[in-house]
């Protein structure tokens, strides 16, 4: 699985952009699996809902996701980790990184549409093993 970075920035130093905006660009994609979140860190109506999620180590559909992110001001940092029923592990995983850049490991499909969406969309280090990213 190959992963791309996610750079829009505004002007004035800022993402352009947030994990409901990723969500909606892979829509289909995110409605197939069921998602975990680890390491989160966010602001707005819906982070604890979204720690509940990562307490409970849950997985939650990604309509229910895509809710939560619309609620969600920012994700200053945190891996969401997406899986379809038939998977033993993540096939699309989004990684928030400190308010700078978004990283996503997925199949080529899916990077072609976030490079089509998103204007500042880079190569991520190849060695990244987004199964790493499993969580706690």
């Amino acid at each position: 699985m190959r992963g791309v970075e996610l750079r829009d920035m505004h002007p004035r130093g800022y993402l352009t952009f947030d994990l409901k905006e990723i969500l909606q660009c892979l829509r289909d994609d995110v409605f197939a699996r069921t998602w975990r979140c680890a390491y989160l860190e966010c602001t707005g109506a819906a982070p604890r809902e979204l720690e509940a999620i990562q307490t409970g180590q849950v997985e939650v559909s990604g309509a229910r996701l895509l809710a939560l992110a619309m609620r969600t001001s920012q994700v200053i940092g945190g891996d969401f980790l997406g899986r379809r029923p038939d998977e033993p592990k993540p096939s699309l995983v989004l990684r928030a990184i400190d308010s700078t850049l978004w990283e996503v490991f997925a199949d080529d499909d899916c990077l072609r549409k976030l490079s089509h969406s998103f204007e500042d969309v880079r190569p991520t280090d190849a060695s990244a093993d987004p199964t790493s990213f499993e969580g706690p």
